[in-house]
């Protein structure tokens, strides 16, 4: 099997002091039921933002404006697959959401709140990151 590396942007999308999470589809072939931010694969020839923001509307329905990067990381989802992920921060004064298909649920959320929700590794980068420091969300 070939090695592959893939390219994934990812949205901290702030509105009101919360943050936007949409939970997974629970027929998702990864992570089903899980909550996350938005986001997803960049297309070959797009820039960053560019793949960001189709993948904002995409998801969600909602038009955001790009911030800045947060950071930076990467992981193995197997033996041969590496993702490069890149967090950014977008805020937005739309709250009315339109799920695809890709997610089941949707939440606005407090800081607190998203201990609740999100899983450890990413709890994790954006601890490692100071993301939740930099950003002025309700407790």
């Amino acid at each position: 099997m070939d090695n592959k590396i893939v390219v994934v942007v990812k949205g901290v999308i702030e509105n009101k002091g919360k943050i936007l999470i949409l939970k997974r589809s629970d027929i998702d072939e990864i992570d089903a039921g899980v909550w996350e931010t938005v986001g997803g694969k960049i297309d070959f020839g797009e820039e960053l933002e560019d793949a960001l923001t189709r993948e904002v509307k995409e998801e969600t329905g909602i038009v955001v404006n790009i911030e800045k990067l947060l950071y930076a990381t990467t992981f193995f989802t197997n033996p041969n697959r590496k993702v490069v992920l890149m967090t950014y921060l977008c805020r937005t004064t739309d709250d009315q959401i339109i799920l695809s298909d890709e997610h089941s649920d949707y939440l606005w959320v407090t800081r607190s709140e998203l201990y609740n929700y999100l899983p450890q590794t990413i709890i994790n980068d954006l601890n490692k990151h100071n993301v939740l420091e930099t950003i002025e969300l309700i407790n």
